[in-house]
């Protein structure tokens, strides 16, 4: 009889403990104010694109063209219009009066691991960088080699 309650001591201290180590991480997690928020990896690519000195100010001109065609998905490849490139184009149909939209040619150092590549296009907003998209590659089989669908859209 000494034994089986042994056993079963042991077993509820042992699921108590298991349970603790896995659920005490995610509370101190969510208590941590320095835990990073959602999108901050968005947020520093975004600054490291705004910092970048490729970058060119487009012409009132060309930010209007620009944003026209992006909204109008003309950067992406057909049938790759999934929500999230849907969203990313959806900001620049609204422009505000003070936006600024600064193109990158075929920056390929500007992207990183995580992020554009080659030819894009980031909007900024109030000073601070606000989206960004890239002009979407279709593979060549005959060349073995990327291509850009289109060159700019400005």
């Amino acid at each position: 009889m000494k034994t089986t309650i042994a056993i079963i001591i042991t077993a509820i201290v042992g699921v108590c403990i298991f349970s603790a180590c896995t659920i005490l991480p995610v509370i101190a997690g969510a208590l941590d104010p320095s835990t990073p928020k959602e999108g901050w990896s968005k947020r520093v690519y975004l600054k490291k694109l705004m910092n970048h000195p490729k970058k060119e100010l487009l012409t009132e001109d060309e930010k209007e063209r620009a944003a026209k065609n992006i909204c109008a998905l003309k950067h992406l490849d057909k049938g790759r219009n999934n929500q999230l490139f849907l969203k990313k184009a959806k900001v620049f149909c609204k422009l505000e009066k003070n936006d600024k939209i600064y193109f990158y040619d075929k920056c390929m150092e500007c992207g990183g691991s995580v992020g554009l590549t080659g030819t894009s296009y980031l909007l900024v907003r109030d000073g601070k960088p606000f989206e960004a998209v890239q002009i979407e590659k279709r593979l060549n089989r005959e060349l073995k080699a990327s291509f850009p669908i289109v060159e700019r859209l400005h």
